[in-house]
């Protein structure tokens, strides 16, 4: 990965410039260091002490150069949206986890994209940037390497990449459009169930949900959802705090004969690229198991 230094940046240290202008992870920086071709300025390995001129061509070696070995290698069906040298978005089908868990340790798409990279012949880490619950569909991004990783976690934790979801309710919520903002923590009786509570109560999180109604029947509606924060089950319990569970949802709703699953999809993701900046754009179709549902008026 190459950085052209420019005149603004004459005479800061290497280190300020690789933490504070790349977006170098202190940890990154320390395995770069042990490198002997970590950091190289014009050709020459240099330390974190070089003092950087304009014109300098910076490069760091952030590549993966073996695999990893945690997740069995599985041949899955999924769909890549986008690939470069930095950056992987994958659109997941419903009831395949993200990563492996108890019960689940050769369906998940690390296992999937380990079989990839293993018949591709390359080197590959798992690192997923954002998740989905195993019914949940739609787009999953994942970074291709430390320095983008690094990066993309930054714009995740700063609100940077933008989200949206589609999901089909049982009933409708109060208004068209609207925002849920609430507390919400783990229940004390249960490990996975999440509750909505006071913003200030013990073991809360801030969690901020926009919800628009696009269509709605007699008796269920599809939603646009926009989760300003990341909070396991944000969505889901939000919904089912309005009075209107997303379908099929058996943890803050109930089962339905009309799909096996929750009726939500990560649609659209925006954000930056890493290393050039670019703004992009990613769409996901919905699921034919919810479009059969998307019979409106």
């Amino acid at each position: 990965m190459e950085f052209l230094v420019d005149q603004k940046h004459d005479g800061v240290l290497l280190r300020s410039y690789l933490k504070g202008t790349c977006g170098v992870s202190s940890r990154l920086l320390t395995q770069l260091k042990k490198r002997p071709e970590g950091i190289t300025v014009n050709g020459n390995h240099v330390t974190v002490r070089y003092i950087l001129r304009a014109g300098d061509l910076l490069r760091i070696d952030s590549e993966d150069s073996i695999s990893q070995d945690a997740f069995p290698a599985v041949e899955l069906p999924f769909t890549i949206l986008y690939e470069d040298s930095d950056l992987l978005i994958v659109d997941k089908p419903a009831n395949m986890p993200t990563h492996p868990s108890a019960g689940h340790n050769g369906d998940t798409l690390a296992n999937g994209l380990t079989y990839l990279f293993a018949q591709r012949g390359e080197p590959f880490v798992f690192r997923p940037v954002s998740r989905l619950d195993r019914n949940t569909s739609g787009i999953i991004t994942l970074a291709k390497n430390q320095y983008a990783a690094g990066v993309l976690c930054k714009a995740m934790k700063a609100h940077q990449i933008k989200k949206t979801y589609l999901a089909i309710t049982e009933g409708f919520p109060p208004s068209e459009s609207g925002r849920v903002e609430t507390g919400t923590r783990r229940r004390e009786d249960f490990f996975v169930l999440r509750e909505v509570c006071e913003i200030d109560a013990p073991g809360a999180s801030l969690t901020v949900t926009d919800y628009k109604l696009l269509q709605q029947n007699q008796s269920h509606a599809l939603l646009e959802l926009h989760p300003l924060t990341g909070r396991t089950h944000q969505i889901r319990v939000h919904l089912a705090y309005l009075g209107c569970p997303i379908l099929g949802d058996d943890l803050y709703g109930r089962e339905s004969t009309l799909i096996p699953r929750h009726a939500l999809h990560a649609c659209r993701v925006e954000l930056c690229h890493p290393t050039t900046g670019r703004q992009m754009v990613f769409e996901s179709p919905l699921p034919e198991d919810m479009q059969k549902l998307c019979v409106f008026p």
